[in-house]
């Protein structure tokens, strides 16, 4: 694989755990604080979706290679995307409101 390709490929695993970051602090509640029988579907249709749209972005990048450092970097992103989306899963909270 290409060096650009490589590059290109740890910037989208960064970028899409800080993004999936955020998105979990949205779906806080869905996730973890709704009934089980939602909270089971919703979890799995909120995993198999992301993780769909994760393996597309890769394919579209360098044909659908994944390496075990870009998983640790979509890691990295994510604790480094707690710190910023913190404030979405608060405003959810102190709201109250259940959407779900």
């Amino acid at each position: 694989m290409e060096l650009s390709v490589q590059i290109q490929s740890f910037l989208v695993s960064f970028f899409y755990g800080f993004l999936l970051s955020y998105l979990i602090n949205l779906c806080y509640h869905g996730l973890f604080l709704s009934k089980k029988s939602f909270q089971i579907p919703f979890t799995f249709f909120f995993c198999f979706s992301v993780c769909i749209f994760y393996f597309f972005l890769l394919y579209l990048i360098n044909g659908g290679v994944v390496h075990f450092y870009f998983l640790v970097l979509v890691g990295i992103g994510i604790v480094v995307g707690n710190f910023f989306s913190r404030k979405a899963r608060r405003k959810v909270k102190k709201s109250g409101k259940n959407s779900f």
